[in-house]
């Protein structure tokens, strides 16, 4: 049956399951990293390329940037995961929009991409490997305070996947995640073989599937991004492009609506592989400045008023549970008791952080609104709201500012 299968799809088969695990690699040279040393915003910088080893004793070629003189010994970082057939050069131009916000970033070639060893890539389930072997690096340096994540693509959902693992992440901004790999796989196999028949199609997707098992040592079936996000409570920034049809928009929705952490998302024109617009680019700058506690360097560098950062996710689910139990002890306090009670309670809810998140939720919905709410840590670590306009001038005038 599976050679019949074969000879019907002839080389299609062989496309379709290289274009999961072997797409073309992304070939570049080390001169479209831009110069080792360099000004932005008369601040100065530099890049150090480096090599680290992850656990299947590949190598990771790497790029951190960072301002040439520290005013704080640890600054935050945020670690940027390319696509599928991308690289470490996708960072482009978005590196300098974190590094207005003193902000370092670190990009590297997943293993099997750009200029790292490696025969296949897995989209997420080896590639969030790599990404902690990178965290692990950075916490080892004494350099770096907080860190996110920005993925795109492939990138989105290893940041997922590691997110799960790992509640010390700050934040994540995620573009154009997949919430199915088997969802996705059967979606590319019917758009590039639409005149085969679904049941031989449906044949050909299991046969990928045990072709990628042999090959690559992973099981497709096993990369379910929706999972993950079930049990990751991290803030984060979801985008995807209207126009994508590679990884259809509905996997973004799917995956927004299941997240358990705080989240906002926006969808903008373009397709999947798309320069996203300067607004958004703006309002990732504003919501890593905001999750990684830029305005709190100092207390995160010499006394950490905010508290650990992993507290603040780690029992998140729990803080959940506790509010939903005081919100329904508060109804009952109203049922039974007289107005003054009830403003009482309305209070108490004012001053309820999650309940200041939920309002500030939807400023992503209108982008242009200069006057939308964003969230953001205050300095003990609660929910603050502030106005993106005045968040955005406090970011620029930090950036003129010497280290």
């Amino acid at each position: 049956m599976n050679k019949i299968i074969s000879k019907v799809l002839g080389n299609k088969y062989e496309d379709l399951w290289k274009y999961v695990i072997r797409p073309e690699k992304d070939d570049y040279t080390l001169d479209e990293l831009g110069p080792v040393k360099f000004k932005h915003n008369q601040k100065l910088f530099k890049r150090t390329d480096l090599t680290l080893t992850n656990k299947r004793n590949l190598k990771l070629c790497c790029s951190f940037w960072e301002p040439e003189e520290r005013k704080y010994p640890k600054l935050p970082c945020v670690i940027y995961l390319h696509g599928n057939s991308s690289s470490r050069t996708e960072i482009f131009p978005e590196l300098y929009y974190l590094l207005s916000s003193d902000i370092t970033v670190f990009a590297f070639d997943f293993s099997g991409c750009g200029k790292s060893e490696g025969e296949y890539i897995s989209l997420g389930w080896y590639e969030r490997d790599d990404v902690e072997c990178v965290v692990e690096y950075l916490r080892s340096t004494n350099k770096v305070a907080t860190i996110g994540l920005w993925g795109r693509s492939m990138g989105a959902v290893t940041a997922i996947m590691y997110g799960d693992r790992d509640p010390s992440i700050a934040g994540l901004v995620l573009d154009s995640p997949f919430c199915s790999l088997k969802v996705l796989t059967e979606e590319l196999a019917k758009e590039k073989a639409a005149s085969i028949p679904n049941f031989i199609l449906n044949k050909g997707v299991q046969m990928i599937r045990e072709t990628i098992k042999e090959k690559a040592k992973f099981d497709i079936n096993d990369i379910e991004p929706k999972v993950y996000a079930e049990r990751c409570f991290i803030p984060a920034l979801f985008c995807h492009g209207l126009d994508d049809t590679f990884v259809n928009v509905h996997h973004c929705k799917d995956l927004y609506e299941v997240y358990a952490g705080d989240k906002n998302v926006t969808y903008v024109e373009g397709d999947h592989n798309s320069q996203r617009p300067n607004y958004f680019l703006d309002s990732v700058a504003i919501f890593f400045y905001n999750s990684l506690h830029v305005e709190n360097l100092k207390e995160l560098n010499y006394g950490d008023k905010i508290g650990d950062i992993k507290n603040i996710h780690l029992n998140n689910e729990e803080e959940n549970k506790k509010d939903n139990n005081n919100n329904n002890n508060n109804n009952n306090l109203n049922n039974n008791n007289n107005n003054d009670n009830k403003d009482i309670n309305n209070n108490n809810n004012n001053n309820n952080p999650n309940n200041n998140m939920n309002a500030n939720n939807n400023y992503n919905q209108n982008n242009n609104d200069p006057n939308a709410f964003v969230f953001h840590f205050d300095e003990y670590g609660g929910y603050g709201q502030e106005s993106e306009e005045e968040i955005l001038k406090r970011v620029l005038e930090l950036s003129k500012n010497d280290y």
